[in-house]
């Protein structure tokens, strides 16, 4: 299993700087916001000149879609989002992307009373649409379960694999959030189920917090051991609060690592 800490660049004032803690930190690779890499092209040279030359490859990216590229309600425009993630399909993967986590509560919520049997149908077409644009570039489109308190769409990994099923693409995948999954009490015998679909995790502790640092602590050992008994083994990325990346960053990949040898047992 690889390990790495969601984060975007620039978040401590310098991109070279958070990589070189990451670095310092044992990171096996960098997991970054979309939002960063769709700021401005001259960033995203920026960004691309740094994991040209760095150690670590972006391999993952969160945040796909901004709140303005709405995929479900009333005001879509299905191809405008598709040139908006074309693109950034095509950036990610220039910086050593594999896949895209498209959580994005804000471009998928189902806005106050608009039918949600049609808002389901909408994001599945955007998906097929997606598929064969994420295909040919050459990476995987992760959906991400949030939990009821930030979205009202995909609140489980169970109903997510239900949209991948739906969807039918190879390159429209699944991720697994243990916080949100913790949040939910939803059984983690749900990704086992699922373990076909599964081509990203994150994990935060209790409070979204990070582990290691949390008096009581959530069964982050279990979550490891679903996703073994799955033969899940790809990458797993802290995404949550922190008080000083700086300091805590070796300590959280530590802890990430230890629990997951633990989950061996």
């Amino acid at each position: 299993m690889k390990f790495g800490i969601c984060s975007a660049p620039g978040a401590l004032g310098d991109e070279r700087c958070l990589i070189d803690i990451l670095v310092e930190a044992g990171a096996d690779y960098l997991d970054w916001s979309m939002g960063s890499v769709m700021a401005s092209e001259a960033e995203f040279e920026k960004l691309r000149a740094l994991t040209q030359s760095g150690p670590l490859r972006a391999e993952a990216f969160m945040g796909f879609l901004p709140p303005t590229q709405r995929i479900t309600g009333p005001n879509v425009d299905l191809q405008s989002v598709l040139e908006y993630a074309t693109t950034a399909m095509q950036r990610a993967k220039m910086l050593g992307g594999e896949v895209i986590v498209l959580g994005s509560a804000g471009a998928r919520k189902v806005p106050q009373g608009f039918d949600f049997e049609v808002a389901k149908a909408q994001f599945i077409e955007f998906g097929r649409e997606l598929g064969p644009r994420a295909q040919e570039i050459g990476i995987s489109i992760a959906i991400e379960p949030l939990n009821q308190g930030e979205d009202n769409f995909i609140c489980s990994v169970a109903q997510g694999a239900q949209f991948v099923e739906a969807i039918a693409h190879p390159n429209i995948q699944l991720l697994a959030d243990f916080y949100h999954m913790d949040v939910e009490n939803e059984p983690l015998s749900n990704l086992e189920n699922a373990a076909p679909k599964l081509r990203h995790t994150h994990l935060a502790d209790t409070g979204r917090y990070a582990p290691g640092f949390v008096e009581k602590e959530a069964d982050i050992v279990g979550f490891f051991r679903a996703l073994r008994g799955a033969r899940y083994d790809a990458r797993c990325s802290f995404e949550g609060k922190t008080d000083d990346l700086a300091r805590q960053a070796k300590p959280i990949l530590k802890t990430m690592r230890e629990k997951y040898v633990q989950s061996a047992t």
